[in-house]
């Protein structure tokens, strides 16, 4: 950290997957908890020709300043919980970006900086398969400092079902604490641009 706010103001993230997955949801959640952070925001979603099973994506733009264009251009993180999400964008990503996966499902990233967390068994362990998103979110949480885990918990409960928040917590959190014993593995390969809190 350390560099000048200005420099690194924006910070650009794409979650993809396929339909069915909750990638627009994760997006909006991720969205609305950096909004409670104090910061400017702005999300976008593109749904693959079919939505369950079609190309997933959800966009979100987190600044410290007004956001001038609320489309992602140079990816500092790409979270991909399919394979076939995490090859068709990489090209979009920046130099020394960050790569999430689910390990579960995603096995070959050509990239230098991958942190890789298996959601898939994470959510089967807190007794909600549905809750792969929400686990994701966590290894956000835990590697990007973009929104707060209490925000991003608080935002969960207005969002989700009341009968489904406990599970998809108990994930989120489960995935934050594995996604934490990766951070000195990624620390080494560290971005310039690391984004200023």
């Amino acid at each position: 950290m350390g560099n000048s706010p200005e420099k690194n103001s924006r910070y650009e993230v794409r979650i993809a997957g396929s339909g069915g997955q909750g990638i627009i949801l994760a997006g909006i959640i991720l969205a609305e908890a950096a909004i409670l952070d104090g910061k400017y925001v702005a999300q976008t979603q593109n749904y693959g020709p079919e939505a369950r099973g079609g190309n997933s994506v959800s966009e979100v733009v987190v600044s410290d300043t007004e956001i001038d264009y609320p489309q992602a251009v140079q990816l500092d993180l790409l979270l991909a919980l399919t394979q076939e999400a995490c090859v068709k964008n990489l090209r979009a990503l920046k130099e020394g970006a960050l790569v999430i996966v689910d390990s579960s499902r995603v096995g070959w990233v050509p990239w230098n900086r991958v942190a890789r967390v298996s959601f898939e068994q994470i959510a089967r362990n807190a007794g909600e398969i549905r809750a792969v998103n929400m686990a994701a979110l966590g290894a956000v949480a835990s590697l990007c400092p973009i929104a707060t885990a209490d925000s991003l918990v608080a935002v969960m409960g207005k969002r989700l079902p009341p009968s489904k928040v406990e599970k998809n917590v108990l994930a989120f959190r489960e995935a934050l604490q594995a996604a934490e014993g990766l951070r000195d593995s990624l620390a080494a390969v560290e971005t310039k641009d690391e984004f200023e809190i």
